[in-house]
């Protein structure tokens, strides 16, 4: 994140325009105000006093945050900066109570636990309408939030797995942690099988959530804090793109994106060339007649095709692509298809699809129309917000796509388990 003021930032911005067809709601919408370079323009009047950040909040709201204009522009402007200094200024002078209510509920997980519970009694399976028409002025599009039923994970026995090579935290989060608690198993179980021992560490909330929406000392804030607690000063391995994203902005140096940290610690190798005893060998366990960790088996895979959607604070905001697209080329039996506009946002953007659900929507039956278009059996992503909105199309069109984290697709490889 940079420490430079707003009016300093926006002045970066040529209006070269190189911005514009990167922009998912200028490309939905073709409003001047709904692309980065009005909304920077925007921002730069109500700084210069010359607009009230009040009048402004509209055109800054409808902005989903994901910073592909960041990967599109010559000139090197950190939109994401300039946007989250600009929603702070507009918190403050219009504050969102309701959007403050959300956010103190969905990043702590105890809270966002009972809240499931209760929504359970709402009738229909959208997100309670008053709660969307507090938060939005429009019906909801997102369904309640639901946790991903656990999965029957197969022993893994210590005796056939590599030396302890280093020690590793893995950030447990709020929305990751209770949704998708399979993620962070398949995580914790290839990290292991790399010789890497995750150490029992309850760090919960990143604050990106926050920063993203007008709280951006709050967010820092509990980065910094998250960061003093950390153990040893290990590698933080992080498998949410937003969380990951946010936590490298704020200067928690050792954080590592999941598959970014596999590639730096030769998982490919580990595939091409396992040592021996390794669990990457063929039945090269030490110890156990039918060990659980084999090597990825193309066996009753034949004509399984997965797409790999770029989640956006993973391509744009870390700059992480080929690592995901390299570690799935690299399982025998699949075959990574090309899906266009993948590193478009699928409109989940954090709390995006709650406070816009009707853009949110739009960005979602594009995306989903692609993810279809390219004929895969599995999308696979980084990131919690678009596993549950991506998931949510899949439901609703009744698909046979199954939507799996990239670390669910791994370790099921590894497991000889369906994915």
């Amino acid at each position: 994140m940079s420490k430079e003021s707003l009016s300093n930032l926006t002045t970066k911005c040529i209006r070269c325009g190189f911005c514009l067809e990167s922009c998912p709601t200028f490309v939905l919408s073709g409003k001047e105000t709904e692309s980065p370079r009005g909304r920077i323009y925007l921002a730069r009047t109500a700084e210069a006093d010359q607009m009230a950040w009040r009048e402004v909040a509209d055109s800054l709201d409808s902005c989903l945050g994901c910073r592909a204009c960041e990967t599109a522009c010559p000139s090197g402007v950190e939109y994401g900066s300039i946007l989250e200094l600009a929603r702070q200024e507009i918190a403050q002078e219009k504050p969102n109570r309701w959007q403050k209510i959300l956010l103190g509920v969905i990043t702590k997980p105890k809270k966002l636990r009972a809240q499931m519970a209760l929504l359970k009694w709402t009738p229909g399976k959208r997100v309670p309408r008053i709660l969307s028409k507090l938060l939005s002025g429009q019906n909801p599009e997102a369904d309640r939030p639901k946790p991903e039923p656990l999965f029957d994970w197969p022993e893994l026995v210590e005796a056939d797995l590599p030396p302890i090579r280093n020690e590793v935290c893995l950030l447990e989060g709020c929305a990751m942690r209770v949704l998708f608690p399979n993620v962070h198993i398949a995580t914790k179980r290839i990290l292991r099988r790399m010789g890497f021992r995750v150490l029992a560490w309850e760090g919960e909330c990143c604050g990106a959530l926050h920063a993203h929406n007008g709280l951006l000392e709050e967010g820092r804030a509990i980065a910094a804090k998250l960061s003093t607690s950390l153990p040893k000063g290990d590698p933080l391995i992080v498998n949410s793109a937003g969380c990951g994203s946010h936590l490298k902005d704020s200067g928690v140096w050792q954080t590592k994106d999941f598959s970014e940290f596999l590639i730096e610690n030769g998982f490919l190798d580990a595939i091409q060339n396992p040592p021996s005893p390794y669990p990457f060998l063929p039945g090269g366990g030490r110890g156990s007649a039918n060990p659980p960790s084999p090597t990825p088996s193309s066996q009753g895979r034949k004509g399984l095709r997965i797409a790999y959607h770029d989640a956006c604070h993973l391509a744009h905001g870390q700059g992480i692509r080929n690592q995901p697209r390299k570690l799935l080329e690299s399982l025998p039996g699949f075959e990574l298809v090309p899906l266009n506009e993948a590193d478009m946002c699928c409109g989940s953007a954090g709390i995006y699809n709650l406070t816009q659900p009707k853009i949110a929507r739009e960005l979602l039956e594009r995306k989903w129309a692609n993810i279809e278009a390219t004929g895969c059996n599995v999308v696979a992503l980084a990131n919690p917000g678009c596993h549950a909105w991506i998931a949510q199309a899949a439901r609703e069109k009744q698909s046979h796509i199954r939507v799996r984290h990239i670390a669910e697709v791994l370790e099921c490889a590894f497991s000889g388990m369906e994915l």
